[in-house]
C-alpha cells in the first residue's frame, strides 16, 4: 500500500506529469480557431438573412399587387394614393369612397409594412389605371446596395 502512495504522492515523476496542465499556445490556438469558425458562420448566416429578407419584400409586393387587382376588380379602380395600401385592410373612408368593398384583401395589416418595418411606398394613378408599390430597403432611403437596395414594381392597366 506504501508503495502505491508513494507512487502517486505529490513528488513523484507521475504526479508532475498529471500537472503540467494546458500550454497557453494551446489556448490561443483553440480561441483562434473557435474565433475563424464563428466568423466565417456568422458571414454565411448574414448573407442568409439579407437573401431570406429581399426574397421577402419580393413577396410582400407580389401578394400586394394582387390584392390591389383584386380590390379593382370589386371597384373598378385602384384605391387612390391618399387612401393608401390601408384601404385593402380596412374600409376606406376617404374619397373615393369604395361602394363594393369586399375585403380584407390583405390577412393582416404587418404586410403593409417592409421586413425593416417601414410602409410600403403606393403611388396610384387613374389614367391609364396603374399603381407603383416601392420599398427603399433597410435604410429607408433612395439608392443603397444589398440590404438597402430598393424594390420597385410598377403596374399600368391598358384599359383607360
Amino acid at each position: 500500500m506504501n508503495a502505491l502512495l508513494n507512487a502517486t504522492s505529490w513528488g513523484s515523476p507521475a504526479s508532475k506529469m498529471r500537472q503540467r496542465g494546458i500550454k497557453l499556445w494551446e489556448v490561443v490556438l483553440v480561441l483562434a480557431i473557435s474565433s475563424v469558425i464563428v466568423i466565417v458562420i456568422s458571414v454565411i448566416v448574414m448573407k442568409r438573412i439579407d437573401t431570406a429578407l429581399k426574397e421577402q419584400v419580393d413577396t410582400d409586393i407580389r401578394r400586394l399587387s394582387m390584392a390591389l387587382h383584386q380590390y379593382k376588380l370589386d371597384n373598378k379602380r385602384y384605391p387612390s394614393s391618399e387612401q393608401g395600401l390601408i384601404a385593402l385592410y380596412i374600409v376606406p373612408t376617404i374619397e373615393p369612397v369604395a361602394g363594393k368593398w369586399n375585403g380584407p384583401y390583405i390577412n393582416r395589416e404587418t404586410l403593409l409594412l417592409d421586413p425593416w418595418k417601414n410602409p410600403y411606398i403606393y403611388i396610384s394613378s387613374d389614367a391609364p389605371p396603374g399603381f407603383e408599390i416601392s420599398s427603399l430597403g433597410a435604410d429607408a432611403k433612395l439608392g443603397g446596395k444589398n440590404q438597402n437596395a430598393d424594390v420597385h414594381i410598377s403596374y399600368q392597366s391598358d384599359e383607360h
